[in-house]
């Protein structure tokens, strides 16, 4: 079976004594990457959410979503996210 151009590069990788050198090094490199990312333990992140509890009692499911979850989305998705 003839090999491709992808086949002689991987062939060239599995008999060269580079291989194990070059991947020793790029595990160091990863490994020291991640040493200097910066992270925090607890991230303060902003996230606009908006919880809203409507309680109508004795309504089904259907009506609840037809009468009052339908109106409500359609009414907040009027609402502008634009920050300063």
């Amino acid at each position: 079976m003839k090999e491709g151009i992808a086949g002689k590069i991987a062939g060239g990788f599995l008999q060269s004594k580079l291989s194990l050198l070059l991947m020793v090094a790029f595990v160091l490199v990863g490994a020291y990457s991640v040493y200097l990312i910066p992270r925090e333990e607890e991230p303060q992140i902003n996230l606009p959410v908006a919880d809203i509890f409507i309680g109508m009692p004795g309504a089904t499911p259907t009506e609840m979503e037809t009468k009052v979850v339908a109106p409500l989305e359609k009414t907040l998705s009027n609402i502008n996210e634009d920050r300063d």
